[in-house]
């Protein structure tokens, strides 16, 4: 009799021992799969990553990270949520992810969202590359200075008027600047390497965006280009 009891009591314990191995462990379980969403965060960095290599380290805009967005070729694939089993996409709910630009474009944060909590990866230009373009940038402001004042002494000191500073206007045929970021004509804007020209009376005032926001010292009207266009 005791023999058989003690049978009983190590086959039941065994099976206890048995369901509690086979058991799932949510905290495990969770964790696993947030694994899976910082993969998939980490694969769409790629991309976003080798967008800026291609386009001047400039990042792509929100509307262009997604599956189908212009990030991606056909050949690379595009995460999946883990928790819906459809492809990962921008949201706030777990398996999806927030992506935001900072910088004028030129740096950015993909936060992915968790079961709790958030993973961010974040990318942004290297220290000397910023350096290089933001004094290429000064660099074609001056050259267009120059291009200003030469039409004020071209026209009895009248500076040109801003929907006028542009290389298909009044300033055909010259040599125009390139934006460095992107490798176009320089032109008016907001973004890395435009210029902002403003103009009243005799006098003017240029900047550039750099990296850091507006070139602190406006370029102004030249003191030859006063004595030019003074009579006598």
């Amino acid at each position: 009799m005791i023999k058989r009891m003690l049978a009983v009591v190590l086959a039941t314990t065994a099976l206890a021992l048995l369901l509690a191995a086979a058991a799932p462990r949510p905290a495990e379980a969770v964790g696993f799969v947030d694994k899976q969403v910082q993969a998939g965060g980490l694969l769409i960095q790629n991309y976003i990553n080798a967008y800026g290599m291609k386009h001047g380290f400039t990042f792509p805009d929100k509307a262009a990270v997604k599956k189908g967005g212009g990030l991606e070729d056909k050949t690379r694939i595009w995460p999946s949520n883990p928790w819906t089993g459809k492809l990962m996409g921008p949201g706030t709910s777990r398996g999806t992810y927030t992506y935001t630009l900072r910088n004028s474009g030129t740096a950015y944060t993909l936060t992915m969202h968790l079961s709790s909590g958030k993973y961010a990866f974040s990318g942004t230009l290297p220290p000397w590359l910023k350096t290089e373009r933001n004094t290429a940038s000064m660099q074609d402001l001056l050259l267009l200075q120059r291009y200003v004042e030469a039409y004020a002494a071209a026209h009895g000191g009248t500076y040109p008027a801003a929907a006028d500073v542009t290389p298909t206007a009044a300033f055909s045929g010259y040599t125009w600047p390139k934006n460095p970021w992107t490798g176009a004509d320089m032109a008016a804007g907001d973004t890395p390497g435009c210029f902002r020209y403003t103009v009243g009376g005799a006098s003017y005032s240029l900047r550039v965006m750099l990296t850091t926001g507006w070139s602190p010292t406006p370029l102004t009207p030249l003191l030859i280009s006063r004595l030019t266009a003074t009579p006598g």
